[in-house]
């Protein structure tokens, strides 16, 4: 559920299994793991790219989110992860200095979940702490994979984005 209670986040149910372990281990070390983004459908995420578009230019948008057809989101296999405690972080570099992130950083591995946007990542995309995607499965992690399915599909076609916002 969101923070507010009106919205029941979707997932892969791999993921979520392997999310509820995590939170509960988590919860166990005093740290309340809150999924703030989970899967989010194409014209959504259209909804959510456009308002990308106009809150940092029509060229840089995509530096904060990707077009419909390139994000993770619509994987199924990537959540948005705040802190319980500290909701002012939510889906912002803020979310670095909590708890959650520190704790994620050490042990989000053991539960198959690996930071997608980190520091200088390959994609270009914004360093993102709050981005989490589960590679516990060969499905969705399959030998080599590193985000090829969302953001290999087209180079082109993404570079076409940025063209013509």
């Amino acid at each position: 559920k969101s923070r507010d209670g009106r919205t029941t986040h979707q997932a892969r149910p791999e993921t979520v299994l392997a999310y509820r372990r995590m939170g509960e281990a988590a919860m166990q070390d005093g740290v309340r793991l809150q999924v703030i983004w989970a899967f989010r459908d194409p014209q959504f995420q259209r909804e959510q790219f456009e308002e990308a578009k106009r809150k940092h230019g029509p060229r840089h948008g995509i530096l904060w989110l990707a077009p419909p057809g390139f994000s993770e989101h619509q994987t199924g296999w990537v959540l948005d992860i705040g802190d319980g405690d500290d909701p002012e972080a939510d889906d912002n570099p803020l979310f670095e200095r909590t708890k959650a992130f520190r704790w994620l950083r050490e042990n989000a591995a053991t539960f198959q979940f690996e930071l997608s946007f980190p520091p200088g990542n390959w994609q270009g995309v914004s360093y993102e702490p709050w981005h989490w995607r589960f590679v516990g499965t060969s499905e969705a992690n399959p030998a080599g994979y590193r985000n090829v399915w969302v953001w290999g599909r087209s180079w082109i076609e993404a570079l076409r984005w940025w063209l013509h916002p």
